[in-house]
Formats: C-alpha cells, structure tokens, sequence
C-alpha cells in the first residue's frame, strides 16, 4: 500500500512539473511579452513594467507571503499541493526565461502568439490542475475569499480574474485588456476539457406521447439501451414517462432529427457525458 501511494505521488507530481515547465515557457514566450495579465502571474507583469521586478522575484515573494497566510486561514492539509505548487513555480518560470532566447518564433502576429499562449498554457494548466497541484496564487487566494466570504470558488476566481485585468487597464490600456480576457477565455475552456474530459456520449431524457415508437427506434433501430422513468406533471398532475438513452456524440442529430420526426411536441433534454459505467 505505501509503495502503491509513492508511485501515485511520483507520478502526479511529474504531471504537474511537465505541466508547470510548459506553463513556465508559456508565461516568458507569449504573455510577458505581449504584457497579458491573467491570473496571479499577470501581477509580476505589470510590476515588472512599473518598477522593473523580475517575475521570479515577484511571485516568490508573494507566493511566500501566502503560503503563510494559507497555512493560518485554511490549514496545511487544506491547501498543500497548491502551496507546494505555487512555491517551485517562480523557479521554473526563471529558468525557462533562459530559454527565450534560443526560440524563434519569427514574425507572428501578436493575436496569433496571444491565442497560441492561451492554448498551450490552458493545456499545461489542465495537466496541473487534473493532479489537483497549482501554478497560481491566485488559487490560494480564491480559497481564502471562499471561506471567510461564503462564496463559491467559481465566483472568487471571477472576482481577482477581474480585479487583475482591469489593474493592467490602468498600466497597459484598453488593447491589454482586450488580449487578456481572450485568453482567460480561450485558457478555461482548455482547462476544462483537459481536466473534465471531451464528452464523448450524450445523455437524451425524452418525454412523448409516442413512448413505444420512440422505444422502439432507440432499441431496434440504434441498438442501445432504454432506461424508463415514471414522473407527472408539476402542475397539471398527469403521469409521464421519461425515455432516458445514452446516446454517442456521433449519433446526436440523427436522434434528435428522428424522435421529433415521431412526436414533433416530444421535450428533449440533452446533456454531456463524460463517462458511463457498469450495464444495468
């Protein structure tokens, strides 16, 4: 049992340093330059323009700071693999800049190296996040904000996100902005699908009048299985039967297409499904 949690460890905290270094490499080729100020590692952007500190001065500084913060507020166990995370990020962010140098990425447009930034970091960012490490201090920060504010997480992250692209409004201008919430964008929505999974099924719920035909298709005709709900109305009482079926992402619009073929006043509910286990 112990060398099966040591390989465990050994294995996500190499995740997390791949994922850390190519963030790291991310930061000093495309965000510093363009001055994208997006999470924590946006703050050592701007003061690096305002008052010339490097970012690995910056963040370990500040990342020391909270730490300590972190450990009083949340407890050691609470918030280990962020701190943890957040301490050797500055390192890898100082020694990937050495190798700025020696990458040519030629004439690119400043778009495409923002939206190139915000894919590969969003990517990196998932392989430490899926590992439940983290490269910001932003992430302490939000779990601070959670706890003594009584707000989810979500609604944290929204909030210092905010607060620090609108900070680069003041030294940048409106252009920085602009770039920066683009990548925000473009980068959690790459998270998201690293750490959650491209859906690869999607799971219809169907409520009709016709439930035997539409039965009938879903088993006969696309051979998958039927799962059958009793439910009534909320307001007018009557009793329904929901038709529920997983359905393969492929196959989506042939399913829909057909079942309002059948019953054009069928309700269809659809919903990603990232994974689907055991037969009954």
């Amino acid at each position: 049992m112990f060398l099966k949690k040591k390989k465990s460890w050994i294995i996500d905290f190499s995740i997390y340093l791949l994922g850390a270094t190519i963030y790291s490499l991310v930061f000093n080729l495309f965000l510093l330059p363009n001055n994208i100020v997006v999470g924590f590692s946006g703050l050592s952007v701007i003061t690096n323009n305002l008052l010339g500190i490097k970012p690995f001065i910056f963040l370990l500084i500040s990342y020391i700071i909270l730490a300590i913060l972190s450990f009083i507020c949340l407890g050691f166990n609470s918030t280990k693999k962020a701190v943890v995370g957040a301490m050797i990020f500055p390192f890898l962010i100082e020694g990937t800049s050495y190798l700025v140098p020696y990458i040519n990425i030629g004439e690119v447009e400043k778009i495409v190296e923002v939206i190139c930034g915000a894919l590969i970091g969003g990517f990196s960012s998932g392989l430490v996040y899926k590992v439940n490490y983290s490269t910001g201090g932003s992430d302490v920060v939000n779990l601070i904000l959670s706890k003594f504010f009584k707000k989810p997480i979500g609604i944290c992250n929204i909030i210092t996100n905010a607060i620090i692209i609108c900070s680069g409004f003041f030294v940048f201008g409106l252009s920085t902005v602009i770039y920066s919430i683009i990548v925000a964008y473009i980068s959690s929505s790459m998270i998201d699908k690293i750490v959650i999974g491209i859906s690869q099924a999607k799971n219809f719920q169907i409520i009709t009048s016709n439930e035997q035909e539409v039965k009938k298709f879903l088993l006969s005709r696309l051979n998958h299985g039927v799962t059958v709900l009793d439910a009534h109305g909320g307001y007018t009482g009557n009793i329904l039967k929901v038709i529920m079926c997983i359905i393969p992402t492929g196959e989506y619009m042939t399913v829909k297409e057909r079942v309002l073929n059948i019953d054009p006043n069928a309700v269809i509910m659809v919903s990603d499904v990232y994974e689907a286990v055991g037969s009954k």
